[in-house]
C-alpha cells in the first residue's frame, strides 16, 4: 500500500512539474516570434504601389527580425529594385510584436502600422496578408533567407542615415516617390 501512495505521489508531482499555467495562445505566439527572428526575403504585392507609386514586378523587399524577448523585438527592411538593388532602395528599422496570434509592424518612418493576420509560417516560408490600413487586400511571399547580406544598407545606415537620426535612407525611385 505504501509503494502505491509512492507511486501516486510521484504521478502529481510530474503532472504539477509538466503542467504549465502558461495559456496556449501565449505559448503559441512565443513560437510564433522564435519562428520569425531572422532574414525574410521576397515579393509584397501591391506594396510598393501603395508607399512609392512604383509598379512592376521587379521589386523585392528583406526583412530581419531581431528577438528582444519572448513576443517582440526590432528589425530593419530594405526595398529594392532587383535591377538596381544598390542605386535603387528604401530601408527602413521598425519594432514588431506578436499578440494573440497577429503580427505588428510598426515603421520608424511616417508610414502606417502593418497587420499581419492571416499568414502562414514556418522554418522556411512565410506567406499571407498584410493590413496597412489602405483597405487593399496586400498579399507576401517570403523565405528564409540566411545569405543575405546586409552590410551595404546597415554600413549606408551608419554614414548616411545618422544624419536625419530617423531610421531611414532612400534612393533612386524610392527617394524620389516617397510617399508620407
Amino acid at each position: 500500500m505504501k509503494q502505491l501512495y509512492t507511486y501516486i505521489a510521484m504521478a502529481m508531482m510530474a503532472m504539477t512539474f509538466f503542467t504549465s499555467c502558461e495559456p496556449l495562445e501565449d505559448w503559441e505566439d512565443r513560437e510564433e516570434a522564435r519562428t520569425l527572428d531572422g532574414t525574410w526575403t521576397g515579393y509584397i504585392d501591391t506594396y510598393y504601389y501603395d508607399r512609392w507609386g512604383l509598379t512592376g514586378n521587379t521589386y523585392r523587399t528583406t526583412m530581419y527580425f531581431e528577438r528582444e524577448d519572448a513576443y517582440s523585438g526590432w528589425g530593419y527592411e530594405v526595398s529594392y529594385d532587383t535591377r538596381s538593388r544598390y542605386s535603387d532602395y528604401y530601408y527602413c528599422e521598425f519594432r514588431w510584436e506578436v499578440f494573440r496570434g497577429n503580427i505588428r509592424i510598426h515603421y520608424a518612418d511616417s508610414w502606417n502600422d502593418v497587420y499581419i493576420r492571416d499568414y502562414h509560417l514556418s522554418d522556411t516560408h512565410f506567406e499571407g496578408n498584410m493590413d496597412d490600413g489602405t483597405n487593399k487586400d496586400i498579399v507576401f511571399d517570403l523565405t528564409y533567407d540566411g545569405r543575405f547580406d546586409w552590410s551595404y544598407w546597415r554600413s549606408s545606415y551608419y554614414t548616411r542615415g545618422t544624419e536625419a537620426g530617423n531610421g531611414v535612407i532612400a534612393s533612386g525611385k524610392f527617394a524620389e516617390n516617397k510617399t508620407e
